[in-house]
Order: C-alpha cells, then structure tokens, then sequence
C-alpha cells in the first residue's frame, strides 16, 4: 500500500512553542483497534511501532508500519499469566510474565522472540509459598527499555515473616543482579537506564506519612525512611529518576471536610536524592478556585465554597528533562437503565489538570485545560497523550469542534461525544508553563487513540487506524 503524505505546517505566532509539522498515513484496517487500545507499547523497531496484548492463549506480539498495516504477528502461548513489563533491544523483544497457576508457588518468566522468528521462554526466577501466603510483584522498565527490572515480596502469614528481592535484567532477558532488601511496605518501582532501581512505599498514621525508600544497584541495597505531616495521599507515581534524584507526583485527600477520603484536595510532589539518602523536597499544593471549576466544568469566574473535587484520578504521566507532569481529572462512570431493562453504561472525563514538578520537588506550574467528554460502553476513545519534545511538554487529544482555537479556558467546554466529528488538538506547554494550542486536524471523523513517546499519534475512525507523525521545524 502507498504512503499518503500530507504535511501540514502549523505556525504559530512568536511563540516559544516554534512550528509543527503533521505526516499523515493512509487509513488500514490491519490492526484491531480494540486490542491497540489495551496494548502495552514497547518501541520501535525498523520504523514500525511494537505493541504487546493478551489474547486467549497468552500474549500477542504485534508491529505496525507507518500506515498502520501489520508486519508482525507471533502469540507467545502462555495462558493465565500476568504481563509485568515489556521491553526490546536490537531484534529481541522481552517479556517478563508472572504464572501464579499453582497454588504453592509463583513462577517468573522471560519469553523472548528473536528477529529470526525463534521464541524462547525461560523460568528465571520460582517464589515457593503457602496458599494462604502472598506474592506480590512488580515490573518496570528503563526509560530507553534497556534494563527491566522486577521486585518480589512474599508475605508468609503463618511465619509472620516476609522476603523481599530485586533483579534487574537487560533488555535481552540477562540478569544484571540480584538483591535482597528490607522492607516496610511498597507502591511504586523505576529503572534507570545505568541500572539502578528504586522503589516507593506509604504508610499513613493519623496526619503523620511514612516514606519508604528501597535503592539497589549492582554494588549493594539500602532502606531509608523519611516522616512529614500531610493528608492521606492519593494515586502517587514516580515519574522519574534524574541523575540522584527521584521524583514522584500525586494528589492528597481533603482536609477537614466530611467523607474527606471519596474528595481531593490538592496536589502533592517530592524528590528523593537517592546518594544521600535523603527526602529533598516534599511540597503540597491545595486547589484553587481555577482547578476546581474546570474539574466541575464550571466558568472560572464562578467562586467555590469548598476546595475540593471528587472522582479526581490520573490520566497519564511523562518524565520531562526537569523532573515529570502529571495530567489528573475527574474521571467517573455513569450507569442508567433504559426502557426494556437493560443497563446502559457511560463513561465521562472532566477537565484536564496539569501538574509540573521540578527535581527538587517543588511545583513549576499547574495549568488546566477544558475537557467535558463522554463515550457509551467503554472508555477507549476517552484518552489524553502526553509525550515531551525537549523540555516542551506536548499534549494531544480529541475535542469538540466549537471550542476556541486558542487556548482560553474561561467559559464551560460543550460536551462532546467521543466518535462524533472533532477536532484533533495539540497543547504545547513550555518549561516556564506558557501555553499555545494548535489545531492539527479540524472536525475529523477520527478519534485520538494513542501517542507513543516518539510522538506518533494513531488515530482511529470506525475500524480504520491511522498513524500522524508530528515533528517540530527548526
């Protein structure tokens, strides 16, 4: 199938943002769209895009060109197994797959398909156990995907007495090392590519939060612990690791306010110096009035009594050269019941909330954007891209046709039903939080659906896929 390329140039007046340019591909039915909605991404390989889903029988290997036909198809047959983490270097793509098939024990595996079209899968590690015991693991990969990393905790109930254990493997499925560690309790994993791991644990007393931190390389592990006074944080991820420092992103539950646990009530943020073993910054930021009127999809100059927003989840996060963004909303399902008796389900995403975080852990700047989309059924078409192009952040998704095309977020958003003709739309957010929106695509029958961190954005109409690559003119 030919390439229908059409670049489209977007200037945009004096701004720091610079000038885009769209490629668009040609329309396939190749791919499922469905499946590609769920898939795990994992790279590039000879210009074509690897996706990693489950199937009946195991996992699904997949690749796709730049018109979004499919190269690649092998199953990795291994039923009832969980995908930990999914990685490729050169011409092998790995798999780190859990298989907790028997009762007394919990097996790890790497499968491993070669460019020759040979798939290898291997026991790499066994966990045995009671059945009234735990396993609890945890996957991660590097930012590059060259090392992936896997943790493991066994609580033994009747011992009262827990293991915990690192390994770190190369992209090709070769252990790097293997180290034992005491732990508290843990949430969150990351890989750095020069192979270091580190892992995030909570423990709330009251107002008082614990933090616990695991460190390992190839040299030794350590635990450290840190205190500080806060509301019982919410959905807290590590974003990134920046030379020593490790920085996290979440939000908070509200003070004070009764059923404070189903309501938010700002945003949290800190930085870990994984050398000095020490907690570097730890910073709260309530909402303001702005936040909770685009959360409530209400105009900004409308005065809100309570500070606080319910349903509020994260949508996506990226890592950013000077520390991560997490974008958050108010995310929420709606179940009604139609005439005959059948239920119908309906799934809304309200306001965009964007929050920047240095390496020290304090706040670079929050800036909001409209959103009021809803989609019967399921969810897939109700997704926000986030991806980083230098120090700029980028943010993508579908919006209605009538919205401003600059960036103004005064008045409510129309709501917008996610298939319907839209507008396909970049933000560009500079490290010093300006802002510019650009229109890439103008009441369009397709629907954003994914954005890989190379800045491929897949699009989806029916059961058409389409891949636009955007790139910035120098």
């Amino acid at each position: 199938m030919k390439r229908l390329t059409i670049i489209a140039v977007l200037f945009c007046a004096i701004t720091a943002q610079g000038q885009f340019a769209i490629s668009k591909g040609q329309e396939s039915r190749d791919m499922d769209h469905e499946r590609l909605s769920a898939a795990t991404y994992i790279g590039t390989y000879d210009d074509q895009t690897l996706w990693v889903s489950a199937t009946r029988r195991g996992w699904g290997l997949e690749s796709a060109n730049a018109d979004m036909d499919r190269v690649l198809a092998v199953e990795v047959h291994y039923p009832h197994t969980e995908l930990l983490a999914a990685t490729h270097a050169d011409d092998t793509v790995t798999l780190l797959l859990a298989d907790r098939s028997e009762s007394k024990r919990t097996d790890v595996a790497l499968a491993r398909h070669y460019a020759d079209g040979t798939l290898r899968v291997d026991t790499v590690v066994t966990f045995a156990h009671a059945k009234k015991d735990r396993c609890l693991l945890w996957g991660a990969v590097s930012p590059s995907g060259n090392h992936i990393g896997l943790c493991a905790v066994v609580e033994y109930t009747e011992r009262q007495a827990y293991s915990a254990v690192m390994y770190l493997f190369t992209a090709g499925g070769d252990l790097v090392f293997r180290r034992e560690f005491a732990l508290g309790t843990m949430d969150q994993l990351a890989v750095t590519d020069d192979g270091r791991m580190a892992t995030l644990g909570m423990e709330q007393e009251g107002n008082v939060l614990h933090l616990i931190f695991n460190y390992a390389d190839i040299n030794h592990a350590e635990t450290a612990e840190a205190t500080v006074k806060c509301e019982q944080p919410r959905d807290m991820r590590i974003v990134n690791v920046v030379g020593n420092h490790l920085v996290a992103i979440g939000t908070v539950e509200g003070s004070g306010f009764r059923g404070a646990e189903l309501y938010c009530g700002g945003d949290l943020a800190l930085s870990y110096n994984l050398d000095s073993a020490k907690l570097e910054g730890f910073s709260i930021r309530p909402f303001m009035n702005e936040d909770i009127n685009i959360f409530y999809n209400k105009p900004t100059k409308k005065v809100q009594r309570d500070p606080l927003a319910e349903h509020v989840t994260p949508l996506t996060t990226v890592a950013m050269p000077y520390g991560g963004v997490m974008a958050t909303g108010r995310n929420f399902e709606k179940l009604s019941t139609a005439d005959n008796g059948t239920e119908e389900h309906s799934f809304s995403r309200v306001g965009i909330h964007l929050v920047a975080v240095d390496t020290n852990g304090s706040f670079l700047w929050v800036r909001n954007l409209r959103r009021n989309d809803f989609q019967k059924g399921d969810a897939e078409l109700l997704t926000l891209g986030l991806a980083a192009m230098g120090d700029t952040l980028l943010a993508i998704k579908s919006e209605h046709r009538k919205y401003p095309a600059s960036y103004e977020i005064g008045k409510a958003a129309k709501q917008l039903k996610m298939g319907d003709k839209s507008n396909l739309v970049l933000y560009t957010v500079t490290a010093d939080g300006t802002v510019e929106k650009n229109i890439l695509e103008a009441k369009t029958k397709h629907s954003f659906l994914r954005l890989t961190p190379q800045c491929d954005i897949i699009t989806v109409r029916g059961s058409r896929l389409r891949d636009i690559k955007l790139s910035r003119l120098q």
